[in-house]
């Protein structure tokens, strides 16, 4: 992921970054905000409509007890039973009394009743008009209809719709009238038409559940028998009343469905005693007014948002992105050379540290051109002189050679020895250039050197060498125990009439390789063996290397690292101490390394 990152430029990537982390919260929580707004809307809504819908199911069931109790009076009526059984033989004035009478006995107090009733008829069994009251008239379709279902369904009250003559919408309420004595056998009916508009208005007029809502009272059969709006109608639309059926069939209560390709919040109770199912349809876009206004606002906030947050985004990337390029640019200029350039960004930020370490690195880098200049130029002298002074090593060797064989030939075996020892010693620090030899090539420049010191102050010096033999292959640095042996006999050794002794033993330890150098000199203070350890050259005529034991120390930690290096433990009259520490490294090692670089 990160190496993907890297891949664009970092004024892209804040950019990106900026940007993300103004919309991703956003859309978040725009996202959340709409869904809980919706969530909130819809249980309020649910609990608002069965509240309505409760009470429209109490207004319900009021308004149609005043058209069953008008039903049950006609039914119940003594003289309507008797002029339905003997229908048959009743003249003319016997029907006019009849209508008389029950006029003054039953409709005398519910003419107020008949404001919403356009139509009354009592019919016998064979469909013969006993009584027939009303402005209307059904259409001969819908009567013949509603008079065969009133025949079939003996049991209860028939509520379906009609129209009249006229072509309004009526509810009609058909009922058996049954004989009250003896074995109750059916001996008419009566059927109401009751105006559908009216009664939507008595039942819906102080309901107003938003704007395109409806409401619609459907019976079992599935007839839409009223609603408020008249929006759907059975009749009229035959897509919607299927849809209606289905969900009233599946016993849905609440939920979405969509009507005329709009979607409809839907809850539905169901009359028990009716058989009547009571829907309210809430458009889904009315309810969701509140939320898309929320939306729209969250939209708006967003947008304002994220062009604050570009604009917020570009001016901290241009920020760390031209001080960068500048960095970079004075970068370019360095690889090509020029070591005059300037950033000169002193800002307080990482970028501005950042670019003051790089003109230090240039200020760095001339100091040290300046100075690898200045060593090339002394170099150059040094070698100049040194090619002045320089003699054959082959005459010099070949003229010690015959001075040693002369000494022989006059049997001044001391000189001959000397001489011998100054030629291998000299064969070894001139002619032999490696800057590693092997631990024993070391110990024989050692026992070369106190044969000429021997000579020189004439002392009988004692070196006791007690290092196993498989150590001697080690690969050590030339002069690393020259200097040390030099430093004991000149300080350590000189002047005394004891016998002068330095030991030198070895010791491995797993691939640590410990030299120890004793002397039984009259040893040093801890101030002169400070001086000594910080003491890295030596220019005495006396020594053979001008160097120096704080040399042979650093020569150490340069060339092996900083676990390694000298100690030295030293106390007046009490001899001293030299322990060197340095990794064991083997010629056969050396060889083998050699050997793998040779063949890759």
């Amino acid at each position: 992921m990160i190496k993907l990152l890297r891949k664009s430029k970092v004024q892209r990537r804040l950019m990106i970054s900026f940007l993300l982390l103004a919309i991703i919260p956003l859309c978040t929580f725009g996202f959340l905000a709409y869904h809980k707004s919706n969530e909130a809307i819809t249980s309020k809504t649910t609990t608002f409509v069965n509240d309505i819908l409760r009470l429209l199911g109490s207004k319900i069931g009021t308004e149609v007890a005043k058209y069953e109790t008008f039903a049950d009076q006609i039914m119940l009526n003594g003289d309507i039973q008797q002029a339905l059984l003997r229908y048959n033989r009743l003249s003319d004035l016997d029907i006019s009394n009849i209508h008389k009478k029950f006029e003054d006995t039953v409709l005398s107090d519910k003419f107020w009743l008949f404001a919403t009733i356009k139509t009354l008829q009592i019919l016998t069994n064979n469909g013969q008009v006993l009584y027939d009251y009303g402005y209307e008239e059904f259409t001969t379709e819908d009567k013949q209809r509603i008079f065969a279902q009133a025949k079939q369904n003996k049991s209860a009250d028939i509520w379906t719709t009609a129209h009249t003559t006229a072509g309004d919408n009526i509810l009609s309420l058909s009922r058996r009238i049954p004989l009250s004595y003896g074995s109750g056998e059916t001996v008419g009916f009566v059927i109401m038409g009751i105006d559908e508009e009216l009664f939507s208005q008595i039942l819906f007029g102080s309901i107003n559940m938003g704007q395109g809502s409806e409401q619609i009272i459907m019976n079992d059969a599935g007839e839409i028998l009223t609603s408020n709006n008249h929006l759907f109608q059975s009749d009229q639309d035959l897509e919607a009343n299927r849809t209606l059926n289905h969900l009233i069939n599946s016993r849905m209560e609440t939920g979405t469905v969509t009507l005329r390709a709009e979607p409809y919040f839907f809850l539905n109770t169901h009359n028990e005693v009716l058989h009547w199912n009571v829907i309210s349809l809430i458009p889904q876009a009315y309810l969701n007014m509140g939320s898309v206004e929320i939306r729209n606002e969250m939209f708006f906030i967003a947008v304002i948002c994220v062009v604050v947050s570009s604009l917020f985004a570009t001016f901290i990337s241009v920020s760390i992105s031209t001080p960068l390029k500048k960095l970079v640019s004075g970068m370019n200029q360095v690889m090509r050379g020029n070591l005059k350039v300037e950033i000169n960004d002193n800002h307080p930020d990482e970028i501005g540290y950042l670019s003051g370490k790089f003109e230090a690195m240039i200020e760095e880098i001339k100091l040290l051109i300046d100075r690898v200049e200045q060593e090339q130029a002394q170099k150059r002298g040094i070698e100049l002189q040194m090619l002045q002074a320089q003699i054959n090593p082959h005459f010099l060797f070949n003229t010690l050679s015959s001075l040693k064989w002369t000494a022989m030939l006059s049997q001044a075996d001391s000189v001959s020895n000397g001489l011998g020892a100054l030629a291998e010693l000299l064969r070894s620090t001139i002619v032999q250039k490696n800057e590693r030899i092997t631990l024993g090539e070391e110990l024989r420049n050692i026992k070369n050197y106190v044969v000429i010191q021997q000579i020189r102050y004439g002392m009988s010096l004692q070196v006791d060498v007690q290092i196993p033999e498989q150590l001697l292959d080690t690969q050590v640095l030339k002069f690393l125990l020259q200097p040390i042996v030099e430093n004991s006999i000149i300080h350590g050794l000189s002047g005394e009439n004891m016998e002068p002794r330095i030991t030198m033993t070895a010791e491995l330890n797993g691939e640590v390789l410990k030299i120890k150098l004793s002397d039984n000199g009259k040893g040093m203070s801890a101030e002169k063996l400070q001086e000594i350890l910080q003491l890295k050259d030596n220019h005495s005529e006396n020594r053979l290397a001008n160097i120096g034991i704080g040399n042979v120390r650093e020569r150490i930690k340069l060339h092996y690292g900083d676990p390694y290096g000298l100690e030295i433990w030293s106390k007046p009259d009490q001899g001293t101490d030299v322990i060197i520490t340095i990794p064991y490294i083997s010629t056969l090692q050396e060889d083998s390394a050699d050997a793998d670089t040779n063949c890759g």
